[in-house]
């Protein structure tokens, strides 16, 4: 898989990158997506892990 992509069939952005390689789709840098406003870059599923249980899945 090029780099930022990853899995099997090079189908997930790596981990610090955002957006959709499906397709021929493109990951880009958290911190640029978020125009470097935010400190933390997570998942979806590690926000909703972090809003169920934040002592246990802090954003750090």
């Amino acid at each position: 898989c090029p780099s930022p992509v990853q899995g099997p069939q090079c189908e997930r952005c790596r981990p610090l990158f955002v957006g959709s390689a499906l397709a021929g789709g493109s990951c880009l840098p958290c911190r640029s997506f978020c125009r470097h406003r935010a400190d933390v870059c997570v998942s979806r599923a590690q926000l909703e892990r972090h809003r169920r249980d934040p002592d246990r899945y802090p954003l750090e």
